[in-house]
């Protein structure tokens, strides 16, 4: 990427987060304003951040056409505010042509940010759409004309501009700068040397140190491609040199990523969407999700456990790693913006806010050390992250609104839901099998928050017309839709953590869904308990998470092979049994499954004193070991430059950028002049990025937020 287009992608990416850092605090204007200026922002930073690499000779002409014609696009929305709802009436020629660039512009955004899926399955559905009328079946209808087309796709809200881009632009935009600012002041490094003191020292430490730090980290990131990267770069070598085999260790850091957008409070603002689709609470999604995302996490911890136990891996010596109080302590601080989010979210504030007053404390907390603190330079850099990665989200989630557009303007939804009923045989137990099926085939190189919205579309109105209920429906899709990113054939996050271990991609495939199993179980799980999705009496709650724990360990050991011993195959079958007996949530069947789970694993319990011990910790050197000791250890990030953190330059234009946004705020600028108030945030947007011009931070800012994209 040259200068010149480093600097133009700078500019509108951190246009666009100060853009929704000010609607946060001081409102948004009319969505006629608000979702134009997000999208097509949003699709200029897809041209200029992601080149046509297919046209190389006309690369930069096509990228900078791509740009030019979304901000045109933009010019075409604000200028038509007035009579935007008589469009629905009629187009007219220039409407028409624009309507039909917006949707191309959608798609070639999303084909080279997220590839061909997407859009081959929403080009199906505007196909059908059209003609309609010469399919057979169920899928046979009256089709719509492309002028009707384009008016519910892009001048209705159910379209581009319907809730998958308004709970982006709403939510999540903020909560990507919160994550950014996260990883600033080190919390990602602290999360993992937390787990490290805690479980480090344990049998296979390293990689419950890995299960623990993913899910803490995923939650903030929700992208299990980016937590591998994050946090597997340290943790699978370190798996690989203690003595897992590479597919193994590479499987375990994969699951564990991939969890991160299924664990509270924040899941990766999927939860955010969620509340919005349902029309309930963010609080009431956190809360349900809770119990679900600890029993993965606790079947990926008892696999590892086993794991370690049989092949006798021990962790890491004690006195190599940070005590777990001292740590909490020095460093705990760390924590009050995760608990700012929990506190303000218990006491009702909307999301909005909280996430506000998260960012306000998390820069606050980052002065209370000189290696943390969110300097102009450190300010600018995450807002310019935070643009960039709210490009491609947008013109995912627009075209899976155009998606939702063109399945409701024919109700070829319902009819395909009355489809699959039909062939499963008219029971939910064969409708959830292959409502599973259908949202790993949908998910498949899908961001988290991608296959969330293709699930509300396309899998979520099926199992909700077959009596699943509505918390359940859309957790089942969910889960199933995440999942994909361990499953054959793509499953991209073991793919990535493979390319780490340098192992088999297919083998760590394997490894990963047989780790993560618990994935695929869980969800039949809380649909026929509700009482895992805390709806049910105490007493049921606790029952439920209890036996359901107690199976997913069961079968953790029949797959591993081990429980406090070596399990011969009849063992295995028993734990099996044990594991299907323990979910059904019924006393005699739960009973059953206690006394086949203590049979089965008797013997080996009996013989575990009498088995050899030995330490397999192959290839640590003292030398190694202090080295990761050292690490663990370290504070990060590292220290700033001296004359980054205290240039009067960077503060004063900071001071002076504050001031103006308030000035429009508490004129309420943004309702009473829009124009006006664009401009003032081009100057804000100009003064932010003066602070870093002379310092090399910009260059060092485009390297960070490219490994975060990719």
């Amino acid at each position: 990427m040259t200068l010149l287009r480093w600097r133009m992608v700078a500019f509108l990416a951190t246009y666009l987060a100060l853009y929704h850092l000010y609607i946060g605090i001081f409102g948004s204007p009319t969505n006629r304003v608000f979702l134009p200026v997000h999208l097509c922002l949003s699709l200029s930073l897809c041209f200029l951040a992601y080149p046509a690499s297919a046209f190389k000779k006309w690369t930069n002409g096509l990228d900078l056409l791509g740009a030019a014609a979304s901000l045109g696009l933009l010019a075409w929305c604000l200028i038509n505010i007035e009579d935007w709802d008589l469009k629905s009436v009629g187009l007219s020629t220039i409407d028409y042509l624009a309507c039909t660039l917006m949707l191309f512009l959608v798609a070639e955004a999303v084909r080279r940010t997220t590839g061909w899926s997407l859009i081959v399955l929403s080009g199906l559905f505007v196909v059908h759409a059209l003609w309609a009328r010469y399919f057979p079946g169920i899928l046979n209808g009256a089709g719509v004309s492309w002028e009707s087309l384009l008016i519910t796709l892009v001048i209705g809200d159910s379209g581009i501009f319907g809730i998958p881009v308004l709970v982006i632009a709403q939510y999540v935009v903020l909560f990507l700068l919160f994550g950014r600012l996260l990883q600033v002041i080190g919390a990602g490094s602290f999360f993992s040397r937390l787990a490290f003191s805690l479980f480090g020292s344990r049998v296979g430490g390293p990689a419950k140190a890995a299960v623990v730090s993913s899910g803490l980290f995923g939650t903030l990131s929700g992208s299990g491609v980016s937590n591998v990267l994050t946090t597997g770069s340290f943790t699978i070598p370190m798996m690989i040199r203690l003595g897992y085999k590479p597919p193994f260790a590479a499987g375990v850091e994969a699951a564990a990523a991939v969890g991160g957008a299924i664990m509270p409070p924040v899941m990766g603002a999927v939860a955010f969407m969620m509340a919005e689709f349902m029309g309930v609470s963010y609080a009431q999604i956190a809360m349900a999700a809770a119990i679900p995302a600890f029993l993965y996490y606790f079947a990926i911890y008892a696999t590892v456990h086993f794991e370690a136990s049989r092949l006798r891996l021990r962790g890491i010596p004690e006195n190599l790693l940070p005590k777990p109080w001292p740590l909490i302590k020095q460093e705990g601080y760390l924590l009050l913006p995760l608990a700012t989010i929990v506190a303000f979210i218990l006491l009702g504030y909307s999301v909005v806010l909280v996430v506000v007053w998260s960012v306000l404390t998390t820069f606050i907390i980052s002065f209370r050390k000189a290696n943390s603190a969110v300097s102009p330079a450190r300010w600018a850099s995450a807002l310019i992250a935070t643009g960039q990665l709210t490009g491609p989200l947008t013109a995912t989630c627009a075209i899976a609104g155009l998606l939702i557009g063109s399945m409701n303007a024919t109700g070829v939804g319902f009819q395909l839901s009355q489809g699959l009923i039909a062939l499963s045989g008219q029971t939910q137990a064969g409708l959830l099998v292959m409502s599973a099926l259908l949202a790993l085939l949908l998910g498949t190189g899908l961001t988290a928050s991608a296959v969330y919205i293709t699930m509300v579309a396309t899998v979520i109105p099926i199992l909700k017309s077959a009596g699943v209920s509505d918390m359940a429906a859309h957790m089942f899709a969910f889960y199933f839709g995440v999942v994909s990113d361990i499953t054959p054939p793509t499953a991209l996050a073991a793919v990535t953590a493979a390319g780490i271990a340098k192992s088999h991609p297919v083998t760590t495939m394997n490894q990963a869904s047989r780790i993560g199993i618990a994935a695929f179980i869980v969800p039949f799980l809380f649909v026929y308990s509700p009482a895992l999705l805390l709806n049910g009496s105490l007493i049921e709650i606790i029952t439920s998470t209890l036996t359901a724990a107690l199976g997913l360990a069961c079968l953790s050991a029949a797959l591993t092979g081990y429980a406090w011993g070596e399990l011969k195959l009849w063992e295995r079958i028993g734990l099996g049994l044990a594991c299907l007996s323990l979910v059904t949530s019924e006393f005699w069947m739960d009973l059953l499954g206690v006394l086949l789970a203590v049979m089965s694993i008797a013997r080996s319990t009996w013989f575990v004193n009498r088995q050899p011990t030995e330490d397999l910790q192959k290839g640590w050197s003292e030398a190694e070991l202090k080295v990761v000791g050292e690490w663990i250890r370290n504070e990060a990030p590292p220290p700033p430059p001296a004359a980054d953190l205290y240039v009067w330059r960077g503060w004063i234009t900071l001071v002076v950028v504050v001031f103006i946004m308030g000035w429009m705020g508490s004129v309420s600028l943004h309702s009473r002049d829009v124009l006006l108030w664009l401009v003032g945030l081009l100057i804000c947007t100009a003064l932010t990025l003066w602070t870093i011009s002379n310092q090399g931070e910009l260059a060092h800012s485009n390297a960070r937020s490219q490994d975060s994209v990719e």
